[in-house]
């Protein structure tokens, strides 16, 4: 029996190089994979240590294959191509739809409307949830991801929905919002704010929001939470100020765990969308839940 050992490149960077070539840039690429520019290059700089040729020509922000490359590509496009039909044959038995998000968006924008989502799509499909950190959800998608969601200033390349606008004021429960307006007023104490503590990948922080409410600019840190879902919990127990995002608080807005401070939602450019990935551009059910979303996205 023929033993067949294969020497490869990881499919991860299988995939970096796939984009990078299409894309015919590295910030582009990493857009679309929903992953760091570094990381991109990292992958491509291995491919070529690897095989100790050069497969893109840079100038500045021009990149392009190589002969090497353009081979290769080829060959990789095919490969790819055929590995994801072999997963969908295999896969595909009953239809289903993956959704990959970060846990905020999973729990507060998503369960709340999971049942019209299964109801737009029909029966016997499949939805299926993917929750990781923002930043590891590049990740998810490389597993069969069908929608991601991302936020963003511009709209994706791909097939997408707007969910919601960032709109972001503090909340908290009526007492510590009554503290936060008589300190408004120079009656009291200004109570602690409730930070998230992840990197920071575009959305608003206290600072940003300070900086445009100059009066509260000597308000300051109680705590901090690496999730969103548990800060808000946090805030709901009444353990300090979060500042909410209008898109996810509006549960807790309506059972009256949490209010907002008096005045304006500040807006931003920001933009939670849902988008397909290329995986989801073959999946008609993935088109038919990005089309659900949209009808869902009054939030």
């Amino acid at each position: 029996m023929l033993n067949r050992r294969y020497a490869l490149p990881s499919i991860s960077a299988l995939i970096a190089f796939e984009a990078v070539a299409r894309r015919k840039g590295f910030a582009r690429a990493a857009e679309e994979l929903n992953t760091s520019q570094p990381a991109i290059s990292r992958h491509i700089r291995n491919l070529e240590i690897r095989f100790g040729t050069r497969l893109f020509h840079r100038d500045g922000h021009d990149v392009r294959l190589t002969a090497a490359g353009e081979g290769f590509y080829a060959s990789t496009l095919q490969a790819l191509d055929g590995l994801q039909q072999a997963v969908d044959t295999v896969a595909q038995t009953a239809p289903e739809v993956t959704l990959a998000s970060s846990h905020a968006v999973s729990h507060l924008l998503l369960m709340p409307r999971y049942r019209d989502l299964r109801r737009a799509l029909g029966k016997g499909v499949e939805l299926r949830f993917l929750t990781a950190e923002y930043h590891l959800i590049g990740a998810a998608i490389e597993t069969g991801a069908d929608v991601v969601f991302e936020y963003a200033r511009t709209a994706p390349n791909r097939d997408h929905v707007l969910i919601c606008r960032e709109e972001v004021k503090p909340v908290g429960t009526p007492e510590v919002i009554a503290q936060a307006t008589a300190a408004l007023n120079g009656q009291a104490d200004p109570p602690g704010l409730l930070e998230l503590q992840q990197k920071n990948l575009g959305w608003t922080t206290w600072a940003k929001w300070q900086a445009a409410h100059p009066e509260a600019a000597g308000w300051t840190e109680c705590d901090a939470h690496d999730n969103y879902v548990y800060l808000l919990e946090m805030a709901a127990s009444g353990a300090g100020l979060a500042l909410g995002w209008r898109g996810f608080v509006g549960g807790y807005l309506d059972r009256g765990s949490l209010v907002g401070l008096p005045g304006d939602w500040f807006a931003t450019d920001v933009g939670i969308y849902a988008r397909l990935t290329r995986n989801g551009e073959r999946n008609d059910k993935a088109r038919a839940c990005l089309a659900a979303l949209k009808t869902l996205s009054d939030i």
